[in-house]
């Protein structure tokens, strides 16, 4: 399959940036309702074989997510700790406060040092303060990611009740600048973007119908000569899998609780453990991509994206 890059500009506020599970749910709502029940059975089935296309989770253009590998073992903190004066102990500990909040790498740094896993090299370009960390982005120079968050508060009326509630909803904003991507592997182009056209129209997650989390595609850009390590792959969504070496990786798993949606199912599908984004997978095998969609059952039959994007 051939690599693309799908550039989005947000035409709206944002709840969150969304992940692929969300751009899963959307790109089934609008296949259901713009090609029919039958065209969406055929994308389903063809994950079976090889798929009609797969697609990673949505990432700010020029960024990937930070590897899930510890830059400094405890055992090196300690020494290095040790071996300082007292009066350069506390800014040595505030420098290494900075890494944990690493979320986002830019491409030049994911290419120079994360895809040859040069973990050695990345910490002493932080060290050394050849590269910045700025809002949790790990880049050779300042980066450019505007963002405000606003909370806003909410009164629920329950129904047959008079008891009013209070719920909290988060508003993020990104600069006018600013432009999103998610990375897409298909062998048919012209259906992605019979698909990715509609975002404007379905959102990509909830309170769309309030006027948050729309996107409008802006470009696609097919990618050639992508520098890749057979062996170990960085994952750009979030993977259900058992094709990877546990314990020559470095990953991070979440558990959550999903439901189906109100206009389909409003029952629980299941709770999920997945690798996600930026876990540094080493894979039993070189592939265009690992895991698969979860075919739940709760009543109706549900399909989880559980399939790992990798470069």
């Amino acid at each position: 399959m051939k690599l693309y890059k799908l550039t989005f500009k947000c035409i709206s506020s944002m709840t969150k940036i969304p992940d692929a599970q969300t751009i899963f749910g959307a790109v089934c709502n609008i296949i259901k309702y713009t090609k029919g029940e039958d065209e969406l059975q055929r994308y389903f089935e063809s994950f079976k074989n090889e798929p009609l296309f797969v697609h990673s989770s949505m990432f700010l253009d020029g960024l990937m997510p930070m590897v899930k590998v510890g830059l400094i073992s405890i055992d090196e903190k300690n020494k290095q700790i040790n071996s300082l004066p007292v009066n350069k102990q506390l800014t040595y500990l505030s420098q290494l406060k900075k890494l944990k909040k690493i979320s986002f790498v830019s491409l030049e740094i994911y290419n120079k040092y994360i895809v040859n896993g040069d973990f050695i090299g990345l910490k002493l370009g932080i060290l050394n303060n050849e590269i910045s960390i700025e809002n949790g982005v790990l880049s050779s120079h300042i980066s450019n990611f505007d963002k405000a968050e606003e909370l806003l508060v909410h009164n629920n009326h329950e129904e047959q009740s008079d008891e009013r509630r209070l719920y909290y909803d988060k508003n993020l904003y990104y600069s006018k600048n600013c432009q999103f991507c998610i990375y897409v592997k298909t062998n048919d182009i012209e259906y992605v973007k019979s698909i990715f056209k509609y975002a404007p129209y379905f959102g990509f997650g909830s309170r769309v119908s309030v006027g948050k989390n729309c996107f409008k595609m802006e470009s696609i850009e097919e990618i050639e000569n992508v520098v890749q390590n057979p062996e170990k792959k960085v994952l750009l969504s979030k993977c259900i899998s058992n094709e990877f070496d546990l314990v020559e990786s470095s990953y991070v798993i979440d558990s959550t609780v999903y439901w189906g949606s109100k206009s389909y199912s409003s029952n629980v599908v299941g709770r999920f453990n997945r690798f996600v984004e930026g876990s540094y997978m080493k894979v039993n095998e070189n592939k265009e991509y690992y895991g698969d969609l979860i075919r739940c059952n709760n009543g109706k039959v549900i399909y989880h994206y559980g399939i790992g994007f990798t470069l």
